[in-house]
């Protein structure tokens, strides 16, 4: 039988958060077994494993379904911004971000965690570094979302990304 750690890359960071690579459709009745109660999905169409009936998927399984797609070769800080948004509003609820293989997902997760919840940079770092090793387009938006959070709040923007 299948488990949540089938899905790839899934990683649980929390009680309320995980992230992963594109859950399969026997995997959404799981997510909602172990207590999940929305899905955002940052991977685009032309994703590999992409769902196209992904909303249903998760509808039928009692989840809330939110799509963001995420260009995988020019992501945006006004991506991660709505990214932020979302989760602050549903960081009181358990949720899942996934993509397709969980490199934006963790990343995202990664610089929130150090945003918003105070999460030292280098341990982050290492959270990313056990999935995925960030090239220069994605280091380069974790490094302005930093730079532009740490000027926001007075921190020294001293980080390794």
């Amino acid at each position: 039988m299948d488990t949540l750690y089938d899905i790839p890359n899934f990683v649980s960071i929390d009680q309320g958060l995980a992230c992963a690579g594109q859950p399969s459709p026997e995997h959404f009745p799981l997510l909602t077994q172990a207590g999940f109660q929305a899905v955002i999905n940052l991977a685009t169409s032309a994703s590999s494993g992409h769902l196209p009936d992904e909303p249903e998927l998760c509808a039928r399984s009692g989840l809330e379904f939110t799509w963001l797609p995420v260009a995988w070769d020019a992501p945006t800080v006004e991506d991660y911004r709505a990214f932020e948004r979302w989760l602050d509003a549903n960081r009181g609820r358990k949720v899942l971000v996934h993509c397709a293989k969980n490199w934006r997902a963790s990343l995202f997760c990664a610089v929130y965690r150090v945003v918003n919840e105070g999460l030292d940079p280098l341990k982050a770092r290492d959270s990313v570094l056990e999935v995925w090793e960030p090239d220069a387009v994605w280091t380069a938006l974790a490094r302005q979302v930093l730079t532009q959070s740490c000027e926001l709040s007075g921190d020294d923007p001293t980080f390794i990304f």
